[in-house]
């Protein structure tokens, strides 16, 4: 069943044009796992961000959406060590915490697409309903899992 999810991320990884990835599905179906998982196999590093409950790391989104300052305050300050594009898998994990977060993807995608960066939420659907956030439509690509290791496009 992993390689179903995993096939669909490494699709992702190597797709020219490719913009940051939302990979959505119910609580507890792994998503976590598997986007942890595939930045161990596939790149260099990885950089796990938990949003939820994080003021400090929200609070990096609020100042302004420069996605530049925005990597170099994540590497610097909440990692201690460089976020380097192409080299680094960058996993926003519950995202739906962070409405600015949620935004900055639409300028990832289009100042930084060279940075591969998945976002996860398991709520990220009905955060998206209650709050008035400006989802970056057109500008990611998504991938749902239904149980571990099974994705849909």
């Amino acid at each position: 069943m992993e390689r179903n999810v995993m096939g669909k991320l490494l699709e992702w990884k190597d797709r020219k044009g490719r913009k940051p990835l939302l990979l959505l599905g119910v609580r507890q179906c792994g998503k976590t796992y598997i986007l942890k998982e595939f930045g161990n196999r596939y790149f260099e590093d990885v950089a796990y961000f938990y949003f939820e409950g994080n003021d400090a790391l929200m609070s990096i989104f609020e100042y302004d959406l420069d996605v530049h300052r925005i990597v170099e305050e994540l590497g610097r300050v909440a990692r201690h060590q460089a976020i380097l594009p192409g080299k680094t898998l960058v996993i926003f994990d519950e995202i739906q915490a962070s409405s600015r977060a949620i935004t900055s993807l639409k300028y990832f995608c289009e100042n930084m697409p060279e940075l591969h960066i998945v976002a996860a939420g398991s709520l990220l659907g009905v955060s998206l309903k209650k709050d008035s956030v400006s989802f970056p439509v057109g500008k990611v690509d998504r991938i749902r899992m239904y149980q571990i290791g099974r994705a849909h496009v």
